[in-house]
């Protein structure tokens, strides 16, 4: 993955490998936000959808209802960006697949990303610690399954990181197009 920044956003360029990879992972994060909160698993559901907070405020039933039903229809709204995102990566032009993004939209692509990370480690059972680990031999570790879910966490992990590089306030000198 390459990433420039232009006058107005960001310009991501995936190789044809990563693309494929990430429009699979664009196409389960729309599913999973368009599916209501008690539709998913209960491990997802309590990475995205915790009502632990609502606890602790001791707010209503009805009240804790409302927030879930105003956090889902949030994450369901970025629905169409990602739909959008999915189709421009399948689109390739001289071997690599290019994604634009206006600098005020990257928050959103951002926010998707992050909470695939978040879901696909609950329902794995895959820590912060090995989330954040960045030697091979902490796949070692762990059985198939988990190994393809960590390799997946830190893929987009490299995509979140590159994409903060460039944006308003990050630091180091930006590469900028016409």
């Amino acid at each position: 993955m390459r990433t420039t920044r232009t006058k107005n956003g960001l310009i991501l360029a995936f190789s044809p490998l990563e693309s494929r990879i990430l429009q699979q992972i664009l196409r389960r994060i729309v599913a999973n936000y368009q599916a209501k909160p008690e539709d998913l698993d209960p491990k997802g559901a309590a990475a995205w959808y915790s009502t632990r907070g609502c606890e602790r405020a001791k707010m209503s039933a009805e009240e804790t209802r409302e927030w879930l039903e105003t956090l889902h229809e949030y994450k369901s709204a970025n629905v169409e960006h990602l739909i959008q995102w999915s189709r421009r990566l399948a689109m390739m032009k001289a071997g690599k697949c290019r994604l634009s993004l206006k600098v005020e939209g990257a928050s959103v692509l951002l926010t998707a990303l992050n909470d695939h990370r978040l879901l696909v480690a609950a329902q794995h059972d895959i820590g912060q610690n090995q989330m954040d680990a960045r030697m091979l031999d902490a796949l070692d570790r762990l059985d198939p399954v988990q190994q393809r879910a960590l390799s997946e966490i830190h893929f987009l992990a490299c995509i979140i990181e590159e994409i903060l590089r460039f944006l308003p306030g990050a630091p180091g000198d930006w590469m900028i197009e016409g």
